[in-house]
């Protein structure tokens, strides 16, 4: 534990050693004087300053903050504070402090959004979280480290598109091993390009390391997004009916779900890792990065015929806790699993695992990223507007019946 009575004289004795006083401090490191005097009262600097301080005063970040030389140091414990402070100057290049709708406070760390909407009657944000875990360990050990950067915007984006709106922001949060500079910077790169693309200010976020809790090269990583819709255009499953075409949009793969099955599924069978389907390794089709739907869904919010679009994460195709909750009472979802088009990895993965068709429907998408539930006399027009980003096909309907999801006939593996 850190003794900041200690560490308040330390700082206040090294000043004095340099020939500085407390406001040509405040000055060089371009904060308040009051700041300083609060270091020297016993108020421990944050990590950034941390370091700086320490320079200034010819010293270590370590030996600072033991308040002079210690048995314990940072670096002792496994954390490099200059190391970690470079990693963050160079993340920040990454994020978007200027963006039109930021608002920046100087030396003031939360991160402040403006939500004035002037086109929009009664706006309503949408907040949404996410964590990867088990991917980032395969990740990790087969270098897709920017591929998990990308895949949690992506199932935020999709998740905030299900809702009728738009992404604003995100900010995340990574916990690593060590701070691997090189793996650290690929994990924001892949976030950063992935919010660009999906018109999505990357405003910050945090970044710990932690050598006692997780091994070195080991991470995870969380985010949130906020997004924005119209109150009246908000997409809730309130205007389903009877005689609703339900669409899905084709996954690419598992996307960010059931990867720690398959990392015991590649302890028990490591031969499968080099395995090619359609000319691409297991590894390669584990490691796709989940699709961005925003391009080809951004046409289509607010329109009245999308009545709901329901995404398939938690869960399979049989289970998807999604779909059912959408509907309303009184309706059945039928799905003709004769349409489905399952992808070839799916049908690898059956062989290889050995599960039947109920185990697969019950684990995985099968080929399903998102559902489309939409006015029968505009299915055909939409299939066509999202068919050309995504594989986008009719699989079932909206029936009268009790509230469930009812599944006919069987899948044509191939």
């Amino acid at each position: 534990m850190l003794d900041s009575k200690r560490v308040a004289a330390f700082i206040a004795r090294k000043r004095r050693d340099q020939g500085l006083t407390q406001a040509q401090v405040a000055e060089k490191l371009g904060v308040s004087y009051q700041a300083v005097s609060k270091w020297e009262r016993g108020t421990i600097p944050n990590v950034e300053i941390v370091v700086e301080l320490a320079k200034l005063l010819q010293v270590s970040a370590d030996t600072l903050l033991a308040g002079g030389e210690s048995w314990f140091s940072y670096e002792k414990a496994g954390i490099d504070l200059e190391s970690l402070d470079a990693f963050a100057r160079d993340a920040a290049s990454f994020c978007a402090p200027d963006g039109p709708r930021v608002v920046s406070v100087p030396g003031y760390a939360p991160l402040l959004l403006d939500i004035h909407f002037p086109e929009m009657q009664d706006p309503l944000l949408i907040m949404s979280a996410d964590t990867i875990g088990a991917k980032c360990k395969i990740a990790a050990k087969f270098g897709y480290t920017e591929v998990v950067g990308r895949d949690i915007v992506n199932d935020l984006i999709v998740h905030t598109c299900s809702a009728g709106g738009h992404p604003l922001a995100l900010t995340d949060s990574l916990i690593s091993g060590n701070a691997d500079h090189g793996l650290l910077r690929s994990l924001i790169k892949g976030i950063s390009e992935a919010c660009r693309e999906n018109e999505c200010a990357l405003l910050g976020g945090s970044t710990c390391i932690q050598p006692q809790t997780m091994r070195l090269g080991e991470y995870t990583l969380s985010a949130t997004m906020v997004g924005v819709v119209e109150k009246r255009k908000v997409v809730d499953g309130s205007t389903i009916k009877e005689g609703d075409i339900i669409l899905v949009v084709a996954s690419n793969g598992l996307h960010t779900s059931h990867y720690t099955q398959m990392r015991v599924m590649l302890e028990e069978m490591p031969q499968i890792e080099k395995q090619k389907i359609e000319g691409e390794t297991f590894i390669q089709h584990l490691m796709r990065p989940h699709p961005s739907y925003y391009k080809a869904l951004k046409p289509l919010l607010g329109r009245p015929e999308l009545h709901g679009m329901p995404v398939l994460t938690i869960g399979g195709l049989a289970n998807s806790r999604q779909l059912y909750k959408i509907m309303p009472d009184g309706l059945t979802a039928e799905l003709d699993l004769r349409k489905l088009r399952p992808l070839p990895f799916f049908c690898f993965l059956k062989n290889a695992s050995g599960y039947d068709e109920q185990e697969m429907l019950y684990n995985h998408n099968c080929g399903v990223g998102l559902y489309l539930i939409v006015d029968k006399d505009s299915a055909e027009e939409i299939s066509k507007e999202i068919g050309q980003y995504f594989d986008c096909y009719e699989l079932g309907r909206v029936k009268a019946g009790d509230k469930k999801v009812v599944l006919k006939n069987h899948i044509k593996w191939e």
